[in-house]
């Protein structure tokens, strides 16, 4: 089976690093041969048996060019936001929420022109399936959810941590759906002189004069290698991931898998990820942040149930297990 993988230099990191795990996978277990393609240009290809788009992401459709193909496509959806969140979540001025609405348009049009094309979509959540059928009415019987893996040798537990000052986590690239405002603020209401740092990896970030000011306060804005991640994930008192959209959450997967607790949000795939093993707030409650933070920082025995659920959670997210139920996909096409 030869599968053609569209995957351009302007892919995001995360959508390219979820089908270099799956890629992996099938190459080793099942002698799955893929050519990636960089350029629509070189569409369509003679020798592919099955085309993949795996970087679907935030509702954008896939290309038009897609439409002239002759072999099943598959596509990787990473969620919807674009058609589930208000507009003002991306949009600030008047001028851009119409843009904004155009681009709903333009690509809602899209996938109405592309669905007829599409053999097979594989969902990184059910939230994001539910999102698909809900926003352009794919047909669902055609739409398989499959949660994303997790590396294990690398995100794993440490027997003791190591930093003897306590610190709160996040992990974020920088969008205004991704709450960090509202996590600062509710780090603020806690006792300034008593509460754990905060550790904030944010990029792309500007850190103002006021941003420096919030003591305990530690922003990481430039790139900083996966072991340093880990190892924050891995030392941290919680991981705090209130975003107001995810179409999966790794950082919540990761932490878990590193014994860490999680405080997360109540909502669309975050809740599904985390299931009972993380402590679910309303993300755009303030009080509710701040209230789980304090009990992450008065409660040891909730900390270690967390971290012992957490870790079992864990286990469910494997790329072998993702990779098998790609696999099972492409063989019915």
């Amino acid at each position: 089976m030869t599968i053609a993988v569209y995957l351009p230099d302007s892919t995001p990191y995360s959508m390219k690093f979820c089908a270099w795990n799956i890629m992996a996978i099938l190459q080793e277990k099942y002698a799955v041969h893929f050519i990636e393609i960089k350029s629509l240009d070189e569409l369509p290809m003679a020798n592919a048996d099955i085309y993949w788009d795996p970087r679907c992401g935030g509702g954008i459709a896939p290309a038009l060019k897609f439409k002239a193909l002759n072999k099943p496509l598959v596509l990787t959806v990473h969620g919807m936001a674009m058609f589930t969140l208000p507009l003002d979540t991306f949009y600030f001025s008047f001028s851009d929420k119409i843009n904004g609405q155009l681009k709903r348009w333009k690509e809602r049009l899209k996938w109405k022109i592309m669905q007829p094309h599409i053999a097979h979509i594989m969902t990184v959540s059910e939230y994001t399936k539910s999102e698909v059928i809900d926003t352009i009415h794919f047909p669902k019987e055609k739409i398989t959810a499959v949660w994303n893996g997790i590396n294990h040798n690398n995100f794993h537990p440490v027997e003791k941590k190591q930093d003897s000052i306590p610190f709160f986590f996040t992990v974020i690239s920088y969008q205004k759906k991704k709450n960090f405002e509202r996590l600062l603020e509710a780090y603020q209401l806690l006792d300034e002189e008593t509460r754990p740092r905060l550790i904030a990896i944010v990029k792309p970030y500007t850190i103002t004069d006021s941003i420096k000011k919030i003591k305990g306060l530690e922003i990481i804005n430039t790139p900083i290698e996966e072991s340093a991640i880990i190892n924050y994930y891995q030392q941290a008192l919680a991981l705090i991931f209130v975003s107001l959209h995810e179409g999966f959450g790794l950082p919540i997967a990761e932490a878990m898998a590193c014994g860490t607790p999680v405080i997360t949000s109540n909502s669309t795939s975050c809740k599904e990820i985390a299931g009972d093993a993380a402590i679910l707030v309303n993300p755009t409650n303030i009080n509710e942040i701040k209230n789980a933070m304090e009990q992450i920082i008065n409660d040891r025995q909730l900390q270690q149930s967390l971290s012992k659920k957490g870790m079992e959670r864990a286990a469910q997210f494997r790329w072998e297990k993702t990779a098998d139920a790609f696999h099972a996909i492409l063989q019915k096409l």
